[in-house]
């Protein structure tokens, strides 16, 4: 089981997977990757929905976005084999 937030230890174990472009661009800034998998692994492992995410996490809309993204790629697959956790 993984804990949430992720440690620096785990986060070093999926970190490369995820790129993140801290270049400075118009709009809203993005999110750290970190937290919004932390979001997402919060959801997946408690078996909650979107809208009951936790307020310290990003918006639960950003959120729900970036995992269908990335579930959409394979990459949450990826991670999630990483991390040695079951889909629920």
């Amino acid at each position: 089981m993984v804990d949430i937030p992720l440690s620096d230890e785990t986060w070093q174990r999926v970190s490369y997977l995820l790129c993140w472009d801290s270049r400075e661009r118009f709009g809203r800034r993005a999110r750290d990757p970190r937290d919004v998998l932390n979001a997402i692994l919060w959801v997946i492992t408690s078996n909650e929905k979107w809208h009951r995410l936790p307020a310290h996490f990003p918006p639960a809309r950003t959120c729900y976005i970036k995992w269908l993204q990335w579930q959409r790629v394979g990459l949450m697959r990826n991670i999630l084999e990483k991390l040695e956790i079951d889909e629920v």
